[in-house]
């Protein structure tokens, strides 16, 4: 990489620090705690977070041990309650945050308006209207904006302005933010409208040439396009090898570059995490025959999976592809363990990725360790908000609630919100 020592700052994400003086947040949906990671790097103070997993209600209060946590459903929180516990009254809370459950909108996914996991953000908005916050970002997969033509982003907007906020949506792209991974999100953001010097802005890209809504979810990037997003071999070179079905513990080498340099801070000695899912034997030979950036295509007849023997080459153009050390790693997803879910095999080992390598993609600290089984790990790092989108998103609201007029909106979206 080209960045300046002095560049590893902007990836630095410390353990939660504590002080006065600083911007309130309340954290939904937590999950393992990605954006309340990036939340208190960019200056608030998380007084609470919620989530019914317990898996990541253990990988929380372990990386958070001084944030109140709640294991349980939001249909059992009171917001006047959860104000009143805090000393607050309401309309004093700076910011609600939270990320419903993404399932039953993702393109992914069954994509049912009738998913019981799509009414989990009316509950959201429920406790917004107790808490009366300042503003309110709700952040979830793209998919939803198209869901049965638009129905649940009018049905958002119509929510909040109902609530009396302001609101906008935009698409945003984690590797333009120094997240080394090809990993869109939609985020909506709510300004309560009795504060009209709150603009409603989204981060302008700090990595590549791109703005915001210049590029879009399932259509090609180019290489020129991509220049300056941190690639595989920025993120994870440094990790040492490990098995299929294996687990590393110590490093083995320094960090080459500052975005390892920054991961590694605060990490003392031990590596967390750093398993390998252990694989069959077919796939591991699968795995053997592939070359960077060789594909499912390059496999001899008989190694394919016999569903895949009649598939065209224009057929799952991702499936069983190795990575490439200068290529951008595809967006984590709760399946990276398996060589046919896509992009997810090692550049140069006999495996597929490890669950450390997979959190540094998501842009993960070392220091940040996942609790619970394997597949508990797999589904909290393949569902988690990369922290360090998370800390440019709130980095921009809370400039916006600090300096209010002085900052220009900047929004760009393929969707709008209906009137």
């Amino acid at each position: 990489m080209a960045e300046s020592p002095k560049a590893a700052h902007y990836y630095k994400l410390a353990p939660a620090p504590s002080g006065m003086g600083r911007p309130v947040a309340v954290d939904l949906f937590a999950g393992a705690g990605g954006i309340s990671l990036g939340l208190v790097n960019a200056g608030f103070d998380v007084i609470f977070a919620s989530d019914i997993s317990r898996a990541c209600a253990r990988t929380y209060t372990r990386n958070f041990p001084g944030i109140d946590f709640h294991h349980g459903d939001i249909r059992e929180l009171d917001g006047r309650a959860l104000l009143h516990r805090f000393g607050f009254t309401p309309g004093q809370l700076d910011l609600l945050i939270g990320g419903p459950p993404c399932q039953g909108f993702s393109i992914l996914g069954r994509r049912h308006l009738s998913d019981p996991r799509n009414d989990l953000f009316r509950e959201f908005a429920r406790i917004a209207g107790e808490i009366r916050p300042k503003i309110v970002v709700v952040e979830n997969v793209p998919g939803l904006a198209t869901l049965h033509r638009g129905i649940l982003l009018d049905e958002i907007g119509r929510a909040f302005r109902g609530l009396g906020y302001r609101i906008e949506c935009a698409e945003l792209l984690a590797a333009q933010y120094g997240v080394p991974q090809m990993r869109w999100r939609m985020f909506f953001v709510a300004v309560r409208g009795d504060l009209s010097n709150v603009p409603i802005c989204f981060p302008l890209p700090t990595h590549g040439r791109a703005s915001i809504g210049d590029l879009v979810p399932n259509r090609t990037v180019s290489a020129a396009e991509a220049a300056g997003f941190l690639t595989v071999g920025d993120a994870i070179s440094d990790l040492p090898p490990v098995e299929s079905g294996g687990i590393a513990t110590r490093y083995e080498r320094p960090p080459e570059g500052v975005f390892q340099y920054a991961m590694r801070q605060h990490s003392r000695s031990m590596l967390h995490n750093h398993y390998a899912p252990r694989l069959s034997e077919v796939n591991l030979r699968r795995i053997a025959h592939l070359r960077p950036g060789d594909d499912w295509r390059d496999l001899p007849r008989d190694l394919l999976p016999a569903g895949m023997q009649r598939a065209l080459l224009k057929d799952h153009t991702r499936r069983f592809r190795r990575m490439r050390w200068d290529g951008i790693a595809r967006s984590i997803i709760t399946r990276f363990r398996d060589p046919k879910s896509g992009e997810y095999i090692h550049p140069e080992q006999t495996r597929t990725i490890s669950i450390r390598e997979a959190a540094r993609f998501q842009s993960f600290p070392d220091w940040f360790a996942f609790e619970g089984s394997y597949t508990d790990q797999y589904d909290q790092v393949g569902n988690a908000v990369p922290p360090l989108l998370a800390k440019v998103v709130a980095s921009e609201i809370r400039m916006a609630l600090v300096g209010g007029d002085q900052i220009r909106p900047n929004i760009k979206s393929r969707y709008k919100i209906p009137a």
